[in-house]
Parts: structure tokens; sequence; C-alpha cells
């Protein structure tokens, strides 16, 4: 099968907190229903003063925190194809001076995981850190026996701060025209993003 990496590095605003008043940052990556913990009526984030320049707001919104920020737009396309596969948590955005930039942001929290990744075949390197993550990759290569059947959305196994997405996801928010993103085929991966 198959799947693509999300990358959403773009030219428009950054982000680079978390939430105030939410969970922890780590517990965004751990494929975990985070729900009944965020406030109601969601949470505040404002663009990095580090990018004082980048001010423009996409479907997608580029971050260095490893989550997902997405529009309502978004939102949408991926409920109706993987409800079960992830878990939208309101965001206000603020722009630079602490103006509301949009109400119609959420962090996607993906809470599924497939494991699709073979490490016999892939040229990686593991994290110290974390001995089950994957810290480096030169050449991603995928298992040939992956079931059809399971998420749409998921953290794959041993590389969980990315993304992937089948055929069909991507091909629903292709034909949307989201902005802000660019899917990038799972395998074969250098582990570059341009």
């Amino acid at each position: 099968m198959g799947f693509s990496l999300i990358c959403d590095r773009n030219d428009g605003a950054v982000l680079d907190s978390v939430p105030d008043g939410g969970p922890e940052g780590w517990r965004y990556l751990v494929s975990e229903r985070l729900a009944a913990e965020y406030p109601p009526g969601g949470l505040l984030t404002g663009f990095s003063p580090n990018f004082p320049e980048l001010r423009k707001l996409y479907d997608f919104v580029d971050n260095i925190l490893d989550i997902r920020v997405v529009s309502d737009r978004v939102r949408c396309i991926i409920l109706e194809l993987a409800p079960d596969d992830v878990e939208f948590l309101p965001l206000t955005l603020v722009d630079h001076q602490r103006d509301v930039a949009s109400r119609d942001y959420f962090i996607m929290n993906v809470v599924a995981d497939r494991d699709v990744i073979d490490l016999d075949r892939s040229k990686v390197r593991m994290s110290h850190i974390l001995p089950e993550d994957i810290d480096r990759v030169w050449n991603l290569v995928l298992k040939d026996d992956i079931p059809p059947e399971g998420p749409r959305v998921f953290r794959p196994k041993h590389l969980r701060i990315y993304t992937m997405v089948t055929p069909t996801v991507q091909d629903a928010l292709t034909r949307a025209g989201v902005t802000g993103v660019k899917f990038l085929p799972a395998h074969g991966w250098n582990g570059k993003f341009r």
C-alpha cells in the first residue's frame, strides 16, 4: 500500500509552543486521547516571535513541535474518512500582536498507530534515548505484507512524531485543494522534507 508522509512545513505562520493550560507537549506525540483533559472551548496559542515576517495561515500550520495543526476544512475531510484515527482539539490562533487570527483551527491529535516500517531493510539509526524510536532516516522501507484494512491516518510505529495517510485520505485532501501541505511517498523516504 502506498502510504504518504504529511509534510506541513511551509512559508506561513509558525507556532513554537503548545497551548497553555493543556496537556504537556510530549503527550501530543504518544497516540493517546487528550480531549477529556482539554478545556471546553479550546485553548489559545500564538505565532512565534522568532518568525515575525511569517503571518499567512494555511490549512496546515507549520510548527516546531511535531504536532499537526489544521483548519476546520481539513478536520471535516479527516472526520469523514478516518473518524476513529484522530481527535481534534480546538485552538484559537493569535498573531504576533496577540490579536485573534482565527478560531477555526485544531490540533489533529493522531491516536492510531500502525506497524508499517521494515526495520531490517530500512537504513535508519535508532534513538539512544528512546530505543524503540528511529532517530535518523536515510532510506525508509515499508513492509511488504501490510493488510489493506486499518487506520487511514496514523503514527507509524518507530517514527511516532510523523503522520502517515493512505492514498484515499491524500486524494481527498488534494482534491479539496488544502494548503500548506505536501505528501511524500513513505516507501523510499530519505528523511528530508525538501
